[in-house]
C-alpha cells in the first residue's frame, strides 16, 4: 500500500517528524526503517534526518505485513456496507461472534472477512478489527485493511470525530421529560460475574446519548449515540436506568419477545483520514427486529 502526500508550508521538517504528524507511530517508523518499507521524498529514498522543504512530495510504501495463522480464512458470508483500500465496514449478523475465542476453533466474522480478503485480492489478508460488537448484537463492524490505517481510525475512534448510532429496543416507558438525555454512570467488571459489566463507583466514566423514537405497549424503540465505548455499555446503562433490552437475559431483559439482546448498530460516520473523506455507513434493521416491529403493528 501506498501513502502519499505534499508538504505544504516553508518551514523546514524533518522527515520522521513529517511522518509522525501524519499518525505514524514509532513503532510503525521503526518498522517502515527495518522491514522492507520504503520511503521517498520526490522520488528519492529517504531517510527521516532527511530535511523536508516546501512542497516536496513524500511517498510511504508500506512492508508486507504477515498474516497470522490464529484466525483461519472460512467461507462464509460477508455483506459488504462500504469498501476501499484503507477499511472495510460490514454487516454482522445477530448470533455471530466477531473474534475467535482463544482455543475456540467456531466460525466468526473474522475468519469469513480473512477469506473474503483472500478472494478479493487484498493487499494482506491480516485482520485488523477496529470496532467489534457482542455476539448478539448485529449492526457495522469495522475492519482496518493495514496497521497504519488501523491506527488512524483507532485513535479517532477516541474523539468526538466519529459517531456510532445504535437501535435498541428497550422495557417499559419514558415519562415526557425522559424522551431523551444522557446516562452518565460508571461501568467497571461485575464483581460476581467477570463476564458481565455493572454501574460501580470503582469503574469508567461512561456516557451514553439517547432519544425516545416510539413507544410500544411492550417496549421502547431509542436510537442510541455513544460518547464512550465501555465493554457492554448500552446494556448496563438501560439496565441501570431500569429500562433493560428486550431479549437480554444477562442484564434483566425479558426474552418471550426475542432470543437475543434488541441491539443494532445501525450508522457509523468517520473521517477517512488517508483520503480526507468523511464517510457515512448505515445498517438497515436486521429481519428479527422489523418482526419485532411489525409484532405491535
Amino acid at each position: 500500500m501506498i501513502y502519499r502526500w505534499q508538504k505544504q508550508d516553508a518551514c523546514p521538517q524533518k522527515l520522521g517528524n513529517f511522518l509522525g504528524r501524519q499518525g505514524f507511530s514509532k513503532t510503525q517508523l521503526k518498522k517502515l526503517r527495518f522491514h522492507q518499507g520504503q520511503v521517498y521524498v520526490n522520488h528519492h529514498r529517504r531517510y527521516f534526518n532527511y530535511q523536508l522543504q516546501q512542497n516536496d512530495e513524500i511517498h510511504v510504501v508500506l512492508p508486507q505485513e504477515k498474516t497470522s495463522t490464529k484466525i483461519q480464512p472460512l467461507a462464509g458470508p460477508v455483506t459488504v456496507l462500504y469498501e476501499d483500500d484503507n477499511y472495510l465496514l460490514v454487516n454482522k449478523p445477530a448470533g455471530l461472534a466477531s473474534l475467535p475465542v482463544m482455543n475456540i476453533n467456531s466460525a466468526t466474522l473474522a475468519n469469513y472477512v480473512k477469506s473474503y480478503l483472500q478472494t478479493s485480492q487484498a493487499n494482506n489478508d491480516v485482520i485488523h478489527l477496529v470496532s467489534r460488537l457482542d455476539r448478539d448484537t448485529s449492526g457495522i463492524v469495522t475492519f482496518a485493511k493495514n496497521a497504519y490505517a488501523h491506527s488512524l481510525l483507532a485513535s479517532e475512534f477516541q474523539t468526538a470525530a466519529i459517531t456510532k448510532e445504535y437501535d435498541a429496543f428497550v422495557q417499559g416507558e419514558f415519562s415526557q421529560d425522559q424522551l431523551q438525555g444522557q446516562i452518565c454512570a460508571p461501568i467497571g467488571v461485575d464483581c460476581h460475574n467477570h463476564n458481565l459489566r455493572c454501574v460501580t463507583d470503582q469503574g469508567k466514566w461512561s456516557v451514553t446519548k439517547y432519544r425516545v423514537i416510539r413507544q410500544y405497549s411492550n417496549f421502547t424503540w431509542v436510537k442510541v449515540q455513544l460518547v464512550t465505548g465501555r465493554t457492554h455499555q448500552i446494556r448496563v446503562h438501560f439496565a441501570y436506568l431500569g429500562h433493560p433490552l428486550v431479549g437480554d437475559k444477562a442484564y434483566g431483559g425479558r426474552h418471550d419477545l426475542l432470543s437475543r439482546q434488541a441491539l443494532h448498530c445501525c450508522r457509523i460516520s468517520f473521517l477517512n483520514q488517508p483520503v480526507q473523506k468523511r464517510v457515512t455507513v448505515r445498517a438497515p434493521l436486521p429481519l428479527d427486529l422489523k418482526k419485532l416491529l411489525h409484532s405491535e403493528d
